[in-house]
């Protein structure tokens, strides 16, 4: 039986929850009592304090600022931990991410994030995240108990549905190419085929996990993603 990823996506917690869901008790109950108190508020209770004692000047906005600042200061400082955390279990597999490459269509299907991309630019504000010429958006995290939980449950296969057209491959050789375009490996002036050998080394080191291993990927395969963007950049060098 076949369980598509969606169902593992719509389990998941978005990004930009994730640490606080995440996080242990004692991390939780410190972002409780970070957020109990209003910086706003500690602002104007400060601002009053000085009023009533007639001060004014660079030191008595100093001592205005001060406070609030602190709890900013914390609530950011929070937030960078637990976002290490959750990288840290993400990338050690106690984490598990999906979600979706852009644009999202009705009959999309999410795809599992492999730790490696965590490497990458991510906004969590966004729960999105980009890397190697590849974006993900609205992404989900899972953990280890429930991915169990629901694959032991269903005795399933987790190989997402492939859409038509679209071999496994397809994103990762783009990926592969924009990586070895930013190294400067890419040389217009030279066949296509001979990049080929590039691309499946660096699938190999990258992406190891592929339906099938990179030295197996035929050439034709490789053309079909790697040439429209090799023409691409070919035409653009030109003008």
């Amino acid at each position: 039986m076949t369980i598509p990823l969606l169902t593992l996506w719509q389990r998941g917690i978005r990004l930009n929850k994730a640490p606080y869901s995440y996080a242990p008790k004692e991390d939780k109950a410190e972002y409780k009592r970070l957020h109990e108190t209003s910086a706003i508020t500690a602002f104007s209770d400060a601002m009053n304090r000085v009023q009533k004692t007639g001060r004014s000047g660079v030191n008595a906005m100093s001592e205005v600022f001060s406070e609030p600042q602190q709890i900013l200061s914390a609530r950011k400082e929070w937030d960078d931990r637990m976002h290490k955390f959750i990288l840290h279990h993400l990338t050690q597999g106690n984490l598990f991410a999906y979600g979706f490459e852009p644009p999202r269509k009705m009959d999309s299907q999410p795809v599992e994030i492999l730790p490696a991309y965590w490497r990458g630019h991510i906004r969590w504000d966004k729960a999105s995240l980009t890397v190697q010429g590849l974006e993900f958006v609205e992404v989900r995290i899972v953990s280890r108990q429930l991915r169990d939980e629901v694959l032991n449950r269903k005795k399933i296969d987790l190989t997402p549905p492939q859409p038509a057209g679209r071999p496994t491959v397809g994103p990762f050789v783009k990926a592969a190419f924009a990586a070895l375009h930013k190294a400067g490996e890419i040389d217009v002036t030279a066949s296509q085929q001979s990049h080929y050998p590039k691309i499946r080394a660096w699938l190999e080191l990258n992406v190891p996990n592929l339906s099938k291993p990179a030295s197996e990927i035929a050439d034709k395969t490789l053309q079909k993603h790697f040439s429209p963007l090799f023409n691409n950049l070919k035409k653009s060098s030109k003008l």
